[in-house]
């Protein structure tokens, strides 16, 4: 059942990027950013750390793909009109990309890598919870207002935009 499921993020994460790579509308490109970070959070879910499939789920699967969905929704676009890169350089960043991608691959597989066996804490998420809200109440509650700040800023920003 194991290879099943990795045989399926496989295919989500490869999925979602070819959708990004080819696709020509950005919201279709913004929800295949999310179904590729999904399914790496669930790649992280396999290799036995869950706290950060809940990180990648949270922070980038929920808040990028949120803040990108805000942006395409609250910019101006022109109607009509294409809009050009004006990069003329295209073949040399792939030579580029297809040399630095060469390069990491080789210095991965002359990389002595050493396994060691790691002692699974069952309730490190619980510790972490505990301890935001005992130690480090005060950073905490100066997130959450900072956070709250932001989102009355950005409120107000979108209202004065949308009377002018």
């Amino acid at each position: 059942m194991i290879i099943t499921v990795q045989i399926f993020l496989l295919m989500m994460v490869l999925a979602g990027v070819g959708i990004i790579l080819f696709t020509r509308n950005i919201v279709h490109a913004a929800y295949a950013l999310c179904l590729t970070l999904l399914g790496i959070a669930g790649v992280y879910v396999l290799v036995m750390s869950e706290l950060l499939a809940v990180v990648q789920i949270m922070l980038y699967a929920g808040g990028v793909v949120i803040l990108l969905a805000f942006g395409v929704m609250m910019t101006n676009r022109l109607r009509g009109e294409k809009v050009l890169s004006g990069s003329n350089n295209k073949w040399i960043g792939r030579i580029i990309s297809v040399g630095v991608f060469a390069g990491l691959c080789y210095l991965i597989s002359i990389s002595p890598f050493q396994t060691t066996s790691v002692e699974k804490n069952e309730d490190q998420i619980a510790q972490i919870g505990v301890s935001f809200l005992t130690d480090h109440i005060v950073a905490f509650e100066l997130i959450a207002f900072v956070l709250l700040v932001a989102l009355v800023g950005a409120a107000y920003l979108a209202k004065n935009a949308a009377d002018e």
